[in-house]
């Protein structure tokens, strides 16, 4: 009976140091963990590194790797990127419910020529000339006239952009392609969150249950 108890308290005590073993070392992993993932924003933001590619078409690509984060470091690393997070709130956009924040600067350069059309018309007593101009190239279009003192003008810029996240050797990647063969990609970042382990899907968990089943059945 006495041998029972001591084996008993020994399995316990056992159980115990194990449970509080397995906690320091997930803590400082953890720990470790949170400083390499905000690192690794950081060297985002920093780096700003857009790589561009040409597809099997010949059409320019441009390619940005993803940063993941758990949620724990979800506000710090939005605040690293860039992201502010009174004005997400003011778009109704909860940072904690965010599961992905993808931020690109878009630049376009080109030339380019229009007609000018000599055109006159009356306003009240005076008589007004103006030269009027039209031009675009299918994603960029101006509309305006020139006066003596300054050129007037209208315009809109548009163009389909494809967005792919997808996985590498490298590891998680967005890939981006633009429409417009003027416009290219000159920097961004892109922040994930990962998916977090449900309590009783951490391994941990299971070794312990299998180290407490093991005494258990040997006593």
């Amino acid at each position: 009976m006495r041998t029972n108890r001591i084996i008993l308290i020994v399995a316990v005590v056992l159980i115990l140091g194990t449970f509080l073993y397995i906690g320091w070392q997930h803590r400082k992993i953890n720990r470790l963990t949170d400083q390499n993932q905000l690192q690794a924003v950081q060297i985002a933001v920093l780096n700003d590194s857009i790589s561009v590619f040409k597809d099997r078409n010949g059409e320019l690509n441009y390619r940005l790797s993803v940063v993941e984060v758990s949620h724990a470091n979800l506000q710090e690393s939005l605040e690293i990127a860039g992201w502010n997070l009174k004005k997400l709130k003011a778009k109704d956009i909860e940072w904690r419910k965010i599961t992905n924040a993808l931020k690109l600067k878009l630049e376009s350069v080109g030339t380019g020529q229009a007609a000018i059309h000599d055109t006159t018309f009356i306003s009240g007593k005076d008589t007004i000339s103006l030269q009027r101009f039209n031009w675009s190239n299918n994603y960029l279009a101006l509309n305006g006239n020139v006066t003596p003192e300054n050129v007037n003008f209208d315009y809109y810029y548009r163009t389909s952009i494809d967005i792919v996240q997808h996985r590498n050797r490298k590891g998680t990647m967005v890939t981006v392609s633009l429409a417009d063969l003027n416009a290219a990609i000159v920097g961004g970042n892109n922040i994930t969150i990962l998916k977090e382990t449900k309590w009783y899907e951490k391994p941990w968990l299971w070794g312990l249950a299998g180290l407490t089943t093991g005494l258990l059945i040997s006593k």
